[in-house]
């Protein structure tokens, strides 16, 4: 999906940073309506907070989970921070790896 950039109200980026903060994407996913910018977000945040939840499902596997699911880790934080800063800046943009995973519609 090609950068869109949009004016939103400030109950827009409360509920865009919402979705990035783990657990409380449940937030924007039934209180957001039927906004694109909302949306959109919590689309991306739901995928992080699966992809975050399959993370420390990883914890379990010997060796190997233990060596990759911090670097998994890590890469969701950093993906995090990016959906934020995305949502501060009034954009539309996709995330590296997860943006054209489409969960809501």
């Amino acid at each position: 999906m090609p950068e869109e950039k949009k004016t939103s109200s400030e109950n827009d980026k409360l509920m865009g940073i919402l979705a990035y903060l783990g657990v409380l994407v449940v937030v924007p996913l039934f209180a957001g309506g039927n906004s694109k910018f909302i949306k959109y977000h919590a689309n991306q945040g739901l995928v992080l907070f699966i992809a975050m939840v399959l993370t420390n499902i990883l914890w379990v596997v010997p060796f190997l989970g233990w060596m990759a699911a911090p670097a998994v880790g890590f890469l969701l934080l950093v993906l995090a921070i990016m959906g934020i800063i995305n949502v501060v800046n009034n954009e539309m943009k996709p995330l590296p790896i997860i943006g054209g995973i489409k969960l809501i519609k």
